[in-house]
This record gives C-alpha cells, structure tokens and sequence, in this order.
C-alpha cells in the first residue's frame, strides 16, 4: 500500500527568476513546499497557465493553501483554476512589484522614472538581461548584426537601467553586468533598494491583504479583470 505524502500548510508554484528572494523568505520551513518553472516560459505565455495548472493538479491533496510566484505576465497566469483549496495570486501585473516590495511601490518608481528597464539578481542569474539575451536567443535566429539592431529598437525609449537589490544575492558581479549593459545601451545606470523581504514574507506566511494579494476560492479561474481597478 502506497503512503500517502505528506501534507504542507502552503505549497508556492513561482517563477524561478526568484527562487532567492522565496527560499531566504521559507528558511528551510517544511510546512512551505515550492515549485519553480522556467524563466522561458515568458517568452512563450500562452503556455503558462499550463504549466503552472499542471503542477496545481499534482500537489492538489498535499497542500492546504497555494501561492503563485507570479503576477498576471502579459495575462500568462489567465485561465489558471484553483484546485481544492484557496489560490492566492499577487495583485502585480509582472514580478517587477514583488522585488521593489508591493504593486504600488512599483507603480510609484515607475512614474517617477518612466524610461526605466528593471533588472534583478535573478534575471541575471538566469541570463535575461539585454546583452545576454543577444548572445543566447537572438544571435542565434537573426546573426549578430540583426540581433545587435533589433535589440537596440527594443530598448531606444528607455533611459534608465535599474538594478533592483534583493539584498538575497551578491550583488556585486550582478551590479559589473548591469552597468555593462547600461553603457553598450546608453541608458544611465541605477541601483535601488527593493523592499522585497517583506514582500517575500508576506508570499510565503501571509498576511494576503486585498489591495496585495487575489484570494481565489476552490474551482475559481484566473481572469484579467481581476487586474483591473
């Protein structure tokens, strides 16, 4: 007879673009289980919800309580349905919100700097900055002298580079790269605190306010008006 596993009070299915943030936030708490998917999957969201279904499915018994690590990602999570238990989903259009520390504390950077491409430890990490993603993605399909062109269109209207402190990494080799790409792109070069442990708490134990976080009650559907004020 096959035992039964475990159950855990919280299991959090996120992006591992912040497995740092989430993982200094659980510190080895066995009652919090995560789950982490690929960055890429960014690229492609038409197939997130998917992915992130399919692991809600498989841990549906175990858990009492799911958390998405990810906010509406160009409505990528839409159409994700809670299982047998509530599903809380941050109120932040893209990861942006969790690492500056709440959706406002982005919505509030990014009108006072509206020409800003954030980065983060994390996005480094996984090689999703500007330059390496010449290097990896677009060389690759285009040639170097498209990819370094197409690239460049991409990030014209931008004027800042801001590197977001986690303060869950070293930041020093991530703070080389970012000023690299800063420089090759013109862009002037920021490094801000991100009030992000409080965040990553809060994703992890709670408390879910209503103006952070979307609780969704068993067989619930993620929709894109649950974005919308």
């Amino acid at each position: 007879m096959q035992n039964k596993p475990p159950s855990v009070k919280t299991a959090i299915v996120a992006c591992r673009i912040m497995e740092a943030e989430i993982e200094s936030a659980r510190r080895g708490d066995a009652a919090i289980q995560t789950f982490y998917l690929d960055q890429a999957l960014h690229i492609k969201p038409s197939q997130m919800a998917g992915k992130i279904q399919e692991v809600i499915d498989r841990i549906d018994s175990t858990a009492e309580r799911i958390v998405l690590g990810y906010g509406l990602c160009a409505n990528g999570i839409v159409g994700v349905r809670a299982g047998k238990q509530e599903l809380i989903v941050p109120l932040c259009h893209d990861c942006i919100g969790f690492f500056l520390g709440s959706p406002q504390a982005y919505l509030d950077d990014f009108h006072s700097r509206p020409g800003s491409y954030y980065l983060t430890p994390g996005w480094i990490a996984e090689r999703k900055d500007p330059l390496s993603i010449i290097e990896d993605d677009y060389i690759p399909r285009y040639g170097r002298e498209t990819a370094v062109w197409a690239k460049k269109e991409e990030l014209k209207h931008y004027t800042h580079l801001v590197m977001v402190n986690t303060g869950a990494d070293d930041i020093e080799p991530m703070r080389e790269i970012g000023r690299k790409n800063a420089a090759y792109f013109g862009m002037e070069y920021l490094e801000i605190e991100g009030q992000s442990r409080e965040f990553f708490k809060k994703l992890v134990y709670g408390p879910y306010p209503d103006h952070e976080f979307i609780r969704l009650n068993p067989g619930d559907v993620v929709t894109q008006n649950m974005f919308i004020e």
